[in-house]
């Protein structure tokens, strides 16, 4: 049986992505978005002001925190199964 690396039930990837940024290293994002896409960059910056939080990449495309599914392998549990 295939597995894959997950977040904790309650957490989110607020915390992989600022340590992304701090690091300056790229993040491998897997989004959803009505189909799963994937994207990877640099983090330019991370707007947490409001209830959502806004991740926006070197390349400058902005994307919701709560459409990612996945970062640097580790997926959100509902996506954990193969």
């Amino acid at each position: 049986m295939d597995s894959r690396a997950t977040l904790n039930v309650k957490a989110t990837f607020i915390e992989l992505m600022k340590e992304a940024k701090l690091s300056g290293s790229k993040v491998h994002l897997i989004i959803d978005d009505g189909g799963l896409s994937r994207e990877e960059g640099f983090i330019k910056s991370i707007s947490a002001d409001n209830e959502y939080a806004i991740i926006e990449l070197d390349k400058g495309l902005t994307i919701a925190l709560q459409k990612v599914v996945a970062v640097n392998g580790i997926f959100l549990p509902d996506y954990a199964e193969c």
